[in-house]
Parts: C-alpha cells; structure tokens; sequence
C-alpha cells in the first residue's frame, strides 16, 4: 500500500496530553472527518505504541473507503460522459467540475429556448435527480436505477411540446398587449395583468392544460369602470369560442380592443393611484377598487 508522513509532536516532559498531531495533505484529505477523534485518542493514550496502534486502524479504514468512493466517482463520471454522447452534446449547456450539475436545452416548434437543469446525487447513484424547469407545472419523470439522462431529457422534450398552445396563447397576448405584470413573464408563468386603459386593467390565469377555456379573471379600477365590464362579460360570456384564441375571445365578450404597446404609451395607462401601488410592490390584488 501507499505510505504517508506522520509527525507527533511530544512536549518536553513526555507526556501525550499536550503532544500535536499533524500529516501531509494527500492522507489529511482522506482522515480529514476523523482528525478531531485521532487528536482526543492521542490525549489520553496509554503509550504511544497503544495510540499508533489505534491510529493505524482509523487511518487505513478512513483510506479503504475512500478509495472505494473514488472507484464509484471514476465509474459514474465515465458513465455521465457516455450518457451526454448518447443524448448530443450540442443539446449540453453547461456541466459543473463535478458532473453532478448539468443543464440542457432545445428549442421548440416556435423557437422558443427552454432549459433543464439536473443535479445528481454522487454519492448515491440510485436518488433520484432533482430537475428544474420553467415549464408552468412540475415536471415528473419516471425514475429508476437504470434512468439515464436521455431518457429525462425526452420527457421534457415531450412535456416542453405539450404545452406548445399555451406558450402560442401566452405570447399573444404579449405581443400585442400592454402587459403590466409581469414585466418580464417567464415560460412557467400562468397570470397576465393586461391593460385596458387609464387605471383600468383585467388579471387573467390561463389553465395551461386547456388555455383556450375562460380563464380566472378580476378586474381592477374604478367601481363604475369594473361593473360595465363585468355586465358585459356575463351578456356576452355565450360567445366564448374554444376555436378562438384567447385573446380573440377577450376582446369579443368584452366589446374592446386591448390598447397595444406600438399604439399606446404606458404613461396614458398608468396614473399614480395609492391602491395600486400596494398591488405593484406585493403582488396581491387589493380588496377594494380605485376611484
């Protein structure tokens, strides 16, 4: 086996309560969560022969399973490498030193870039990888001791397509509408604040399993402003088309065009209004309306 330098530092009057223990780096790195322990059993030994004794044996256990850890790591390394061949490493966005973090991504069928993000546990190759998305649900996938990284990357690519109408949907909306919250919408985001003139605005949450459906919707504005939409909405509520997009749907029950950001400056939305800046800075839709 290999050999490593040991020095004891013994005081003066021989005693081993006060000596010091200290090792070169390569036999620290693998002693390192047992030196604590070889310091107090060097404290109260008996004779140094009794402690070396001792020191053998956790040393050499200490060394044996690491040894064993760095057979695992060397074989789940090359067993990631190959998986990343298998699945193209042109769809691998970044990896960390440790291949324990890896993140891939592809574009959809509007061209629009998601990622993946899987981190591993090194340790214990049978836990399952913890994924993180931006789809607008959590994202399950069938785990087992023989999961590989293709197999999760097709059923994200799967899951990533099923949602190809909700994303059209969304992004229709902030194409052509002034979006007030959130500023910047990700991919897994559901809610839309929309304008719909000074002070007045509809916040939606579109099912993304069926975004052509009515979605979740509150108005927010002045009283007389919100209660003529609301009489509108429930006279024509009849003409809502699941052929029709979202959008388009909006505008029919509704009886109006949603101003537009090439058309519209935010200035002519927006007024300063105590309410709602209460809902800006916490995200919640306050109980009573702006007059």
């Amino acid at each position: 086996g290999q050999s490593y330098r040991v020095d004891i530092n013994i005081p003066s009057n021989g005693g081993l309560c006060g000596a010091q223990f200290c090792c070169e780096w390569k036999l620290l790195q693998r002693i390192q969560h047992k030196v604590e322990l070889i310091q107090q059993r060097l404290k109260n030994a008996d004779s140094m022969t009794s402690f070396l004794q001792e020191f053998v044996h956790i040393a050499e256990s200490c060394v044996k399973e690491h040894s064993i850890e760095t057979d695992i790591w060397s074989l789940q390394t090359s067993q990631i490498l190959q998986q990343i061949e298998e699945l193209g490493w042109e769809n691998l966005v970044s990896i960390d030193e440790s291949l324990s973090h890896l993140e891939f991504g592809l574009y959809d069928n509007a061209a629009r870039w998601h990622k993946i993000q899987m981190k591993f546990n090194t340790k214990d190759p049978n836990t399952p990888a913890i994924c993180e998305t931006s789809l607008p649900e959590i994202f399950h996938f069938s785990w087992s001791g023989k999961t590989c990284l293709k197999h999760i990357f097709q059923e994200f690519q799967a899951a990533v397509s099923s949602y190809q109408h909700f994303w059209d949907i969304m992004q229709e909306i902030d194409d052509k509408c002034w979006v007030l919250e959130p500023e910047q919408p990700t991919f897994a985001d559901t809610r839309r604040r929309i304008a719909i003139g000074p002070n007045l605005s509809i916040q939606i949450n579109v099912n993304c399993g069926q975004p052509s459906t009515f979605p979740e919707c509150r108005f927010l504005g002045t009283h007389s402003a919100i209660s003529e939409l609301r009489e509108k909405l429930n006279v024509n509520l009849h003409m809502w088309d699941a052929e029709r997009s979202l959008l388009r749907n909006l505008q029919e029950v509704l009886d109006l065009d949603f101003p537009s950001r090439t058309e519209t400056r935010i200035e002519e939305l927006t007024v300063d209004c105590g309410i709602c800046y209460c809902h800006h800075q916490q995200q919640e839709i306050p109980e009573i309306v702006c007059e």
